[in-house]
């Protein structure tokens, strides 16, 4: 005698069709959750990234200022080794210093570094006037962020010294905040203390 076979009843397929779409949804839903956390831990890490590159970038030039003699000294009188500015309008550092062994100074060594809050962007520049307050109006400036990408929201030089009677050490604090172009709840500052190598002799 042949058995009988029987098959799924309409509200055994239904509760079973459920239970599967509601598990997909569950399983698309994780996906697109690790993604989407996925592209954001990208982006701040790139953040994070771009502005320790821009930082290191002006530690190392800083940290030359003043290289090659009394010719390559700024600020009023050529008297320091670095000369910056930073308030409300501007924030701004000069300094030369003979990276490339110049007989003499020339544009290539007259350099500097600013905020420019209109364009949302740190510059880099050349041929820059030895004072702080001027380099607004001086130099060839080319930029040192991606504003596309960040948003420079803070970038400040504060001096500091400590004098004998023969020279002067000169350091700079740098603090430097940035935000993502796209989320700006995504924020990263770094700070840092630059130690200039070369004296300012009295």
């Amino acid at each position: 005698m042949l058995a009988k076979f029987q098959g799924f009843s309409l509200v055994e397929l239904l509760i079973a069709l459920l239970l599967g779409s509601v598990l997909l949804a569950m399983v698309i839903g994780l996906y697109v959750t690790g993604i989407s956390t996925g592209s954001r831990s990208l982006k701040y890490s790139r953040l994070r990234s771009d502005l320790q590159s821009i930082m290191s970038i002006m530690e190392t030039d800083i940290r030359r200022a003043g290289f090659g003699g009394s010719e390559f000294m700024v600020a009023s009188g050529g008297s320091k080794t670095v000369d910056s500015v930073s308030n409300a309008e501007q924030d701004c550092i000069v300094y030369y210093y003979n990276h490339n062994s110049s007989a003499s100074i020339t544009d290539s060594n007259k350099m500097g570094i600013r905020l420019v809050p209109a364009e949302n962007e740190i510059q880099f520049g050349t041929g820059v006037d030895p004072l702080a307050d001027n380099c607004y109006s001086s130099g060839t400036w080319t930029a040192l962020s991606d504003k596309q990408f960040i948003k420079i929201t803070v970038l400040e030089f504060s001096e500091s010294s400590v004098s004998n009677a023969a020279a002067t050490l000169r350091s700079v604090s740098i603090d430097l905040t940035g935000e993502l172009v796209s989320d700006s709840s995504f924020t990263h500052s770094i700070s840092t203390t630059v130690q200039v190598r070369n004296l300012e002799f009295n």
